[in-house]
């Protein structure tokens, strides 16, 4: 059986895209490098947020974790 690839944040690149906030940005604010932020963001080799990153993430572009997917 194989596994199937979680599909990336679309929600939360279209919230970015309508704020102007940057992949650069929010990995500064969760403390994470640029490459890590966009694997998690694209969700690749089973990399996600933890849940104290989404809420911070969350918070910062004004939308629940919820709009995320």
């Amino acid at each position: 059986m194989t596994r199937m690839e979680a599909k990336p944040y679309y929600g939360l690149m279209d919230a970015m895209a309508r704020r102007n906030i940057t992949q650069s940005e929010l990995a500064s604010l969760i403390h994470v490098s640029k490459a890590t932020f966009s694997r998690k963001i694209n969700r690749k080799d089973g990399q996600d947020f933890y849940y104290s990153e989404a809420y911070a993430i969350s918070k910062k572009l004004g939308i629940s974790i919820a709009d995320f997917y």
